[in-house]
């Protein structure tokens, strides 16, 4: 039985890679490491749920809290109050109340939902995405995965809210940023990862697949801006996701997907 044209136009593969392919360019690691997810999105833009749940995560004074405690704070109870599902692809708002309803949330829902709460406790971060080049249909679509700035460590690291893990080297009170990440990996040595939340059980295997084989290229996600897309998502809601985002992309505020050129 032939699928109707708006399931085509909502979940065929090939118009994923078509915008894939618009939006993706190389550019230097400075670059990169310069950009973060706050600078084009403000707390005066986030949806008024955000502060509201924000409550339930920091229900006492936070500012005793590191950035580092406060990040894994924010990643588990997220973690622990969405069970998952399908993916959402709606205005952020509507998107956490409904993975908060249980209604849904894929691995980039996770990410797009952190950054905000990020941004309104004053974490530093960027979302991230992997393109995967496997024959595996599992792994083959890629991941997506956060980093945030400790100004205590003085450095960025990866935080993967939808696993609640993180990497490190040799010591695990040290997590490793991406570029860390990727030169350890160059250099074939020891990369281990530490479980911050006692409710959700690692998937190894997957955890190695996605992240520490040869085949996976992290790309960084800039342009975003949540009060664009939100916008955008609300107005054109009755349009299939790929209408929405081309329009979004035609008029030049897309985002981008960023390829460090060195790790290509």
């Amino acid at each position: 039985m032939s699928k109707p044209l708006n399931w085509y136009l909502r979940r065929h593969s090939l118009l994923y890679k078509i915008r894939f392919k618009l939006v993706s360019k190389n550019v230097s690691p400075m670059r990169i490491e310069n950009f973060c997810y706050n600078s084009i999105n403000h707390k005066k833009d986030i949806p008024l749920i955000y502060f509201e749940l924000n409550q339930s995560i920091f229900p006492k004074e936070k500012s005793n809290l590191s950035d580092f405690k406060k990040a894994l704070k924010i990643a588990q109870w997220l973690r622990n109050h969405v069970k998952g599902g399908p993916g959402l692809g709606k205005p952020s708002g509507i998107t956490l109340l409904k993975m908060m309803n249980g209604e849904g949330g894929v691995c980039s829902d996770f990410s797009q939902v952190y950054n905000n709460f990020c941004v309104i406790n004053d974490i530093k971060v960027k979302e991230w995405g992997l393109k995967i080049v496997s024959k595996d249909p599992s792994i083959s679509g890629g991941h997506s995965f956060n980093e945030v700035y400790s100004h205590e460590l003085k450095k960025w690291f990866i935080i993967d809210v939808a696993k609640s893990i993180y990497f490190y080297h040799l010591d695990s009170n040290v997590p490793l940023s991406v570029f860390e990440l990727l030169d350890l990996k160059k250099e074939n040595k020891e990369i281990q990862f530490t479980n911050f939340n006692k409710k959700i059980i690692p998937d190894d295997q997957r955890i190695q697949n996605l992240y520490l084989v040869s085949n996976s290229f992290p790309f960084v996600i800039t342009n975003y801006c949540n009060k664009t897309y939100d916008f955008f998502l609300n107005k054109m809601a009755y349009f299939p996701e790929s209408i929405i985002h081309g329009a979004v992309f035609l008029i030049g505020k897309s985002y981008a997907f960023e390829f460090p050129t060195n790790n290509q």
